[in-house]
């Protein structure tokens, strides 16, 4: 496997993909000043909504687990001590809280902010806050995807959308369109973080921007994605 050395900036081998998760809930909505974001409430078990949505993963797997938030949020309903209290409860010893001084414009911004801020290097996994799935991760850059038509409900118009060939890999991806039965569940794997930061820099002037338009920008460079096919997909509604 190829990535760029970070000391060095050269493309050099390296054997396994090392990987970091991260978990960006740094949105910021007017509602937000008087009620908790809902994700940092709690499932049936007594676990925050966006530590229950990584719950379905192999943690083993990550090096470190970031979950970035809002400082005024932080401050507000001392999200810190409650993730970090769960943390402890639940033996995440490689898991960490990132506090963002001041609201981004995205989800891109927010991953990439947590990448600046913790000098993260090689794969990054990340993971929306508000829904959850098991799968098994690939060692490749990824998307994770699940099937509309196994769904009973669903509003198929807040999800993005990816076409795959015959060789199994990603063609497209495109924002409240459905322009296959595989929508993406909130899940992207990319082999190198400074990869993923070279391609926001290029697109950070763009808005909206999401995700899925990183992922698009570099398919176009020709940079492949697989697709990860996720099972027993909740969203935060279902697992409450």
């Amino acid at each position: 496997r190829i990535q760029v050395n970070p000391k060095t900036g050269e493309l050099e081998q390296v054997e396994n993909l090392s990987l970091s998760l991260i978990v960006p809930i740094a949105a910021d909505k007017l509602k937000y000043e008087t009620t908790l974001p809902y994700v940092f409430g709690f499932a049936s078990d007594g676990t925050s909504l966006c530590i229950k949505a990584i719950q379905g993963l192999d943690l083993s797997r990550f090096d470190d687990v970031y979950f970035t938030i809002l400082e005024k949020h932080d401050l507000r309903y001392y999200l810190s001590v409650l993730l970090k209290l769960q943390f402890k409860k639940l033996g995440l010893r490689n898991a960490h809280v990132v506090v963002l001084k001041n609201a981004t414009s995205s989800q891109a911004e927010t991953v990439y902010q947590t990448i600046k801020e913790r000098k993260i290097t090689g794969g990054i996994f990340v993971k929306d806050a508000d829904g959850y799935f098991t799968c098994d991760l690939v060692e490749s850059n990824g998307i994770a995807v699940y099937p509309l038509d196994r769904l009973d409900v669903v509003n198929p118009c807040n999800k993005s959308y990816v076409a795959l060939d015959d060789q199994f890999y990603i063609t497209n991806i495109i924002e409240k369109k459905i322009i296959s039965r595989h929508f993406n569940v909130g899940g992207y794997l990319f082999e190198d973080a400074a990869v993923f930061c070279c391609f926001y820099e290029q697109l950070e002037t763009y808005s909206p921007l999401f995700m899925s338009h990183i992922v698009y920008s570099m398919l176009l460079d020709r940079i492949p994605f697989r697709p990860i096919m996720v099972a027993d997909y909740h969203d935060c509604v279902t697992y409450k």
